[in-house]
């Protein structure tokens, strides 16, 4: 049987068989959607799901429903793969100032520092690109295991699922990423049985 693999706010990179979401509908995605919002697929529905730089702009109460929600329609066993921006790798460079940081800011970003400081930098980091709510490693682990997964940190494009291997756009020398992987638990009673097979109509029905 055909894996269903979700990718999630994926703006222009669209990922050949996956279903790609976005609520641009000038990127044409598979399926427009408010990730915000309830996601509009069926609980144990889906066997991956894969985003890069998305739940960084959402507010945490935000991010506790959305990783509830893909802890929802994932399959028993199901797994998702999250890379973020790296708070503690972001402000531990800023604190040692790491001029490589400014170097990779006017190569990846290009949005020139007046004061061309680490300071200013750090600042504009913050805020650029979305960001709402940026996380550590305990942070997001915290919060993945209070929403049912089993988390672990991963390296740029490896991991043990074929499926999610080579996807990431944002390699430590470009970006200061978080790589994690997260695995549904199975919790067992009061879980949703799994939906019958279908495709991308039978999976847009709303739990």
């Amino acid at each position: 049987m055909t894996k269903v693999k979700l990718h999630f706010g994926c703006g222009d990179n669209k990922l050949r068989g996956w279903i790609n979401v976005d609520r641009d509908r000038h990127r044409k995605p598979d399926v427009i959607a408010d990730l915000r919002d309830p996601i509009p697929f069926r609980s144990q529905s889906v066997d991956i799901l894969h985003s890069e730089d998305f739940v960084d702009q959402l507010e945490l109460d935000r991010a506790y429903q959305f990783f509830t929600e893909c802890h929802r329609i994932l399959k028993r066993g199901g797994i998702m793969r999250v890379l973020t921006p790296d708070l503690h790798e972001f402000a531990r460079r800023y604190v040692h100032e790491d001029a490589a940081l400014l170097r990779l800011w006017k190569e990846q970003v290009g949005i020139p520092l007046r004061t061309k400081t680490l300071c200013e930098l750090f600042n504009l980091g913050m805020r650029l690109g979305g960001h709402t709510f940026l996380y550590d490693e305990e942070t997001l682990f915290h919060v993945l295991r209070e929403c049912g997964f089993e988390p672990k940190k991963v390296s740029y494009r490896e991991s043990e699922d074929a499926d999610l291997r080579g996807l990431d756009l944002r390699s430590p020398e470009t970006g200061v990423s978080l790589y994690v992987e997260a695995r549904k638990r199975d919790l067992g009673r009061g879980e949703d049985p799994s939906p019958k097979r279908g495709w991308i109509k039978s999976l847009l029905t709303w739990r």
